[in-house]
């Protein structure tokens, strides 16, 4: 008969479940439903993340937060109050209240990241591979679209009907695959064959912006769990400012040159930074990018989006949404850079690049399956197993702050 297992185990498995069966029930299920893009799956979401909080302090009791687990639901709280608000000046006010719900989705999860903590990141890897091997899967079976699709052609892009944002889960998930593969002690063919699932799903979407954040996430997770954190710092640093310069560029003249080779951003981002400049504090109201473009529309493109995170909440937010957001996105970096879980910090900083190049904000798949790797390097409790404690207990560094 087999052993019984012992009370350290199931203690073990205890922590450990329910931090996994969140972060791959919410990756995974707002995957599945086009990446989570409508409004009903964010109220969902947002749902199951508060009903996922409430349950975690009523069998767990009070939670004690860090301070950097307490600073980014104030500051995404803050953000949702602020979102709101903008429909009192916004050009669409109804669009301002629909941001606002959705950015309560991201609240929302971090606030059950922060409470039932455990597998985070092991969960969240998890979930990316079942929408990967999926979207493989389903080409294999189905083949490409024909006739091609009017928007995305027969780029790999279920189940999120998205390619890029399809790229940017693959990038997040290579990101972390490769770093458990280099320095986790255990499973490394599955974590390789994970990273070969990543490969092929990028390549098939195409997604140039999910290649360069794979690589910066990657060379970011090496090199801190290398335990080299001065070039690690280096490199964070290095990978922001030409992230800001090539957003800054397009706010002058050389939008239409630098759309030769760039393909059409560089004409949404131009239009994002005259919306700046008519209101740098407190931007235009969410939402209402897309009359913006109506408005300017250099290109005959329909866009919805200025694709690009902060250069959107820049111009529909000014100057107070950004800070807001920093405040947000802040603690997990410097968690990162002080040489917490390599795996996670690579995944983290391979969504902050996406996100800055694409409308990952708009996705909640692709945002949440980011959040959740900052999530997973704030947490005080991680699991005894899985991702997060094997890093921990081979590069010698505790994975919370």
């Amino acid at each position: 008969m087999p052993a019984e297992p012992s009370t350290n185990q199931l203690g073990s498995f205890q922590r450990w479940l329910p931090g996994g069966l969140l972060a791959f029930g919410g990756v995974s299920l707002l995957s599945f439903a086009d990446g989570g893009f409508f409004p009903t799956a964010w109220r969902a979401a947002a749902v199951g993340f508060f009903c996922a909080t409430a349950l975690a302090l009523l069998l767990r009791g009070p939670v004690s937060m860090s301070r950097g687990q307490a600073l980014v639901p104030g500051a995404l709280a803050a953000l949702v109050a602020w979102t709101a608000l903008s429909a009192l000046w916004s050009p669409d006010p109804d669009a301002s209240l629909l941001e606002a719900q959705r950015t309560l989705v991201y609240l929302a999860l971090m606030l059950a990241a922060a409470t039932v903590a455990g597998s985070l990141l092991s969960g969240t890897l998890v979930a990316i591979g079942v929408v990967c091997a999926y979207a493989l899967g389903h080409r294999l079976v189905e083949g490409p679209p024909d006739p091609p699709d009017p928007f995305e052609g027969t780029l790999l892009q279920e189940p999120l009907g998205y390619a890029n944002g399809l790229g940017g889960l693959a990038a997040i998930g290579l990101a972390i695959a490769v770093a458990v593969l280099v320095f986790g002690p255990r499973l490394r063919l599955l974590h390789g064959l994970l990273a070969c699932l990543f490969v092929v799903t990028l390549a098939l979407t195409e997604n140039r912006g999910g290649w360069l954040a794979a690589l910066i996430g990657t060379a970011i997770a090496f090199v801190l769990g290398a335990g080299k954190l001065r070039l690690g710092r280096s490199l964070a640093a290095a990978a922001a400012l030409v992230l800001v310069l090539a957003l800054s560029l397009p706010a002058g003249s050389l939008a239409d040159d630098l759309a030769e080779r760039g393909g059409d951003r560089p004409w949404y981002w131009h239009v994002a930074w005259k919306e700046i400049t008519e209101a740098p504090l407190v931007g235009k109201g969410a939402g209402a990018f897309y009359l913006a473009w109506l408005e300017h529309q250099p290109i005959p493109v329909a866009v919805l989006d200025a694709h690009s995170l902060y250069l959107e909440l820049l111009a529909e937010l000014g100057v107070v949404g950004i800070v807001l957001l920093g405040l947000a996105l802040a603690p997990p970096v410097a968690t990162a850079l002080r040489g917490a879980n390599p795996a996670a910090a690579g995944g983290y900083f391979a969504f902050l690049v996406h996100a800055g190049l694409e409308w990952d904000w708009e996705l909640p798949a692709v945002t949440v399956a980011g959040l959740l790797c900052g999530a997973t390097l704030l947490v005080r409790e991680n699991a005894s197993f899985g991702v997060e404690s094997r890093l921990t207990s081979t590069t010698g560094k505790e994975g919370v702050p």
